[in-house]
């Protein structure tokens, strides 16, 4: 997967998890990024969560603000606190 590509699967994927009250950890999402692209590695949770702050802005570029307010709303860390918050 490209960076833009992670980005824009991060952003859907958020959007749908956000639209049902859902929250996961980065540690879940790496799982899920790593069943899309098997040669991917994507390494640690602070490297995803660059990924995750990356996507957000690539959202909030995109003038798309249900999704970049999904995206900082749906990723929590190993604490279950939205990564923002601590």
């Amino acid at each position: 997967m490209t960076k833009k590509e992670i980005y824009e699967f991060i952003g859907n994927l958020a959007l749908i998890l956000y639209s049902k009250n859902i929250q996961i950890s980065l540690s879940s999402l790496n799982s899920i990024l790593k069943d899309q692209d098997k040669k991917a590695k994507y390494g640690n949770n602070r490297g995803l969560a660059k990924a995750v702050s990356a996507s957000y802005r690539y959202w909030k570029k995109k003038k798309k603000p249900v999704i970049h307010h999904a995206i900082a709303h749906t990723f929590t860390n190993k604490n279950g606190k939205l990564s923002w918050e601590v």
